[in-house]
């Protein structure tokens, strides 16, 4: 009867390895040299692996679309700049040009006057020296009547009959 009893008593795990020993309980099954759990959390790490490396894949092929189209766009803005700084400096060079044209004008304007200015100027010195020599010459022919019939100057009426 002793080994009826051995047979049905349970048998306790020792203190010191943690799980059921073969030699404690001749009934059990030996298990396996890798246990179960392992396979099993290798094929979760391997699902969590795949999952892992196509959430960088995708997440590398975002940034990579999100940079190229960022790419694109500032290429589009660079380029707009490109030609609202052409255009500016069309404009400016237009205004320029017609602002010299002005200027030409006016100055081609203004030497036009001083030269009308000048000659005007010129024809009024002659008329003024022609009256002064007209005027000298009536003053020295009176003069000269004068001296003839021995008259004194501060009669007024001098021609006066």
């Amino acid at each position: 009867m002793v080994a009826k009893e051995v047979a049905t008593a349970p048998i306790e795990p020792a203190a010191g390895d943690g799980g059921e020993s073969p030699e404690a309980n001749p009934l059990a099954i030996v298990p396996s040299q890798d246990p179960p759990m392992p396979r099993r959390m290798s094929a979760e790490s391997t699902r969590r692996e795949e999952v892992e490396s196509k959430i960088s894949a995708w997440e590398d092929e975002e940034i990579a679309r999100i940079t190229n189209r960022f790419r694109r766009q500032k290429a589009i803005i660079d380029g707009w700049e490109v030609e609202q700084v052409d255009r500016a400096n069309a404009w400016l060079k237009r205004v320029e040009r017609k602002l010299e044209e002005k200027r030409a004008k006016a100055l081609e304007k203004m030497q036009n006057e001083v030269a009308i200015a000048r000659q005007k100027a010129e024809e009024r010195r002659a008329e003024s020296e022609a009256k002064r020599e007209e005027r000298l010459g009536k003053v020295i022919e009176i003069a000269r009547v004068m001296k003839i019939f021995g008259r004194d100057p501060s009669k007024r009426s001098f021609f006066k009959p």
